[in-house]
């Protein structure tokens, strides 16, 4: 993945078909970027 930035504002990833398909996910499912405990970040549905 590659992190990306729109208009000079926000930054965002583009999520790899593999894994939206292999939780589930479909558009418009909200998802949660959690940082935990060792740093790592953890995106929950």
């Amino acid at each position: 993945m590659k992190l990306q930035q729109m208009n000079g504002k926000q930054f965002f990833l583009t999520l790899p078909n593999q894994i939206v398909r292999a939780k589930s996910w479909v558009k418009g499912d909200e998802i949660k970027a959690i940082i935990n405990n060792e740093g790592d970040i953890v995106l929950k549905k």
